[in-house]
This record gives C-alpha cells, sequence and structure tokens, in this order.
C-alpha cells in the first residue's frame, strides 16, 4: 500500500526514489511505524535491503495489475482499475454460461453414473440367474439400440449389403430410438424410479418379452443384429438420431 501511495503521488518516479524514501521513513524513530520488539525499541526496526526488496516486487505486482508502467527506469502512474457497469453484466453473462456449462458437465457425470449401477446390477442378475441354474438360452448382447414407435406402425427396412447401414421408413409415424442405458434405466437397473410414460412403456414392454434375456457380453464380441454399426465412443444420454441412407 505504502509503494502505491508513493508512485501515485509523485505521478512519475523511480525505484530508487521510491525505496529510498520508504528506507528513510522506516529507519526514522520518529515515525509513526512501531517497533517489532515492544520490550527493546532500540532494536533495529527493519533491513535495508528487506525494505528495497519488498519495494521491487510491490511494484512487479503494481505492473502486473496493469496500475503502472515502466518505461527502462521511469514508473509512470496509470491509474487504479475501475469496473464500469458493463464489465459487471459482461461478468455476470459469463457467471451464467458457466454455470449452465457445469449442469451439463454434472447431468452427464450422473448419467454415467446411473449407467455403471445399471451395467452392475445387470452383471449381478445375471449372475443370479447362472447360479440358479435357471439360465435363458440366447438373449439381447450389449450394445444395442431400441426402436419404439406405435404399436399399429408399418416399418419398412432396408439393410445395406456390407450390414453397416440400416434404413427405416416409419410413413410419418412417430419414432425414437434409445439406446441400451435408457432401457436398463426402464427396467429399474440403474435403481431410480421412472415417471416417464414413455420410460414406463418401453419397460413393460421389455419386461414382458425379454427382461431376462439381457446379458452383458464383452469376449467375444458378438454380431449386431440389422448391421448398426458397434459404438466406438461413450453413450451419449437421451434420445439418438438415426442415420438414413440416401439412395438419389
Amino acid at each position: 500500500m505504502k509503494v502505491c501511495e508513493k508512485v501515485e503521488g509523485k505521478g512519475r518516479t523511480t525505484y530508487n526514489e521510491v525505496a529510498d524514501e520508504l528506507v528513510a521513513e522506516f529507519a526514522d524513530p520518529n515515525s509513526n511505524i512501531g517497533s517489532p520488539d515492544p520490550d527493546n525499541p532500540n532494536t533495529q526496526q527493519y533491513d535495508e535491503k528487506n525494505i528495497r526488496r519488498r519495494v521491487y516486487d510491490a511494484l512487479n505486482v503494481l505492473m502486473a495489475m496493469d496500475i503502472i508502467s515502466k518505461d527502462k527506469k521511469e514508473i509512470q502512474w496509470k491509474g487504479l482499475p475501475r469496473t464500469s457497469l458493463s464489465d459487471i453484466d459482461k461478468l455476470k453473462t459469463e457467471v451464467i454460461g458457466l454455470k449452465g456449462r457445469i449442469d451439463k458437465k454434472s447431468a452427464y457425470l450422473q448419467e454415467l453414473q446411473d449407467q455403471y449401477v445399471g451395467l452392475q446390477n445387470l452383471v449381478e442378475r445375471n449372475e443370479q440367474l447362472y447360479g440358479s441354474g435357471d439360465a435363458p438360452s440366447g438373449g439381447v448382447a450389449l450394445p444395442f439400440i431400441l426402436v419404439q414407435t406405435r404399436p399399429h406402425a408399418t416399418v419398412e427396412v432396408e439393410i445395406s449389403e456390407d450390414m453397416q447401414l440400416v434404413h427405416f421408413d416409419f410413413n410419418s409415424t412417430p419414432f425414437e430410438l434409445h439406446d441400451d442405458s435408457f432401457v436398463l434405466k426402464a427396467m429399474g437397473f440403474s435403481g431410480k424410479e421412472e415417471t416417464d410414460g414413455t420410460v414406463a412403456l418401453v419397460a413393460n414392454a421389455v419386461e414382458c418379452s425379454s427382461a431376462s434375456n439381457v446379458y452383458g457380453h464383452r469376449s467375444p464380441q458378438p454380431a449386431r443384429p440389422n448391421g448398426i454399426r458397434p459404438r466406438t465412443s461413450p453413450p451419449i444420454p437421451g434420445i439418438l438420431k438415426g442415420r438414413v441412407k440416401h439412395e438419389h
């Protein structure tokens, strides 16, 4: 603070000028600066080298904060930073944006945790089935994609020759695509109760048809049904977009 006050009062100065004045002030026994040892007032109060080193550090801090500028040996006062209303609004907008990013990352982290819990519960359930000797033959391999539409919809399916692309034509009927983590959550494997109507519909359909036939295979990799590409990146929460083959 004393270095800042010195430079502000002078406008233009040098390091030596500021350091010499502060050394003289700190060394003056009549100054208002107290002795470091109250029991021994005659003790040397401050070390001159230490004062000059502190002045040098303080000037570097002021320069880094753009409060002063330095041209060779001359130091010039520029002024303390002032925050305008526009700067405050900009900072508020930045804070809102950062909070939004944190919320998105938190939601994605929660989704990954739910997927992990779901897979762990699935493995535990399968181990119990195999241990009881009541394991069914066959199953649904992970990962998979569930195509959901209305019960009476007419769906046309075309598969490319290399079995890498599937074209679904729902004839203007609404449809949704769900990944395996969505289905496991709908079946209650994530440990959370779902209230969404779509989730409940998926859960009922899976439970009635193949709830006991969902298995998490790791090795060897099974063939994907309907030629759907295997996932090579982490699962994306929510509804996936279908890939459509355009002939023309």
